[in-house]
């Protein structure tokens, strides 16, 4: 359960960054000054997301914009679902299960808009943003 939510986790940092080459990409801000930050809004998060772990699973996460997330396997079979917010620089993220929240840090995304992500315990993950409207 919880490297399903290390990957949600980063399928929302994701979502900050752009994945079409013809746009820059911004990269999440990851030293704000003291007493603000880097955030962007539910909507611009909300997507689906591709979360590679370093074991070669890749887990497909929808992020909505209402909070909450769904993580499922390529096939389409829920793995994990629960709520998602941001805090400075990090998406943290928490399972609807007894798991504590797990947060994230982005890092710059790449060309291709896919980036890592990682987790405070040192864990990382590649993301990268496979859809732009959240499905129904």
């Amino acid at each position: 359960m919880k490297k399903l939510m290390v990957v949600a986790a980063c399928g929302m940092l994701a979502a900050c960054g752009s994945n079409e080459a013809e746009e820059p990409v911004e990269p999440i801000e990851t030293t704000a000054p003291a007493g603000t930050t880097d955030t962007a809004t539910a909507g611009q998060m909300a997507g689906t997301y591709e979360m590679t772990m370093d074991d070669g699973t890749v887990v497909r996460q929808q992020v909505n914009a209402d909070g909450t997330y769904v993580d499922t396997d390529l096939e389409g079979n829920e793995l994990e679902r629960g709520t998602w917010r941001q805090q400075g620089d990090q998406l943290c993220y928490d399972d609807a299960g007894a798991d504590p929240e797990v947060c994230w840090t982005g890092g710059t995304p790449g060309a291709d808009g896919s980036f890592e992500a990682t987790a405070t315990d040192g864990t990382s993950i590649t993301v990268r943003r496979v859809q732009d409207e959240p499905a129904m």
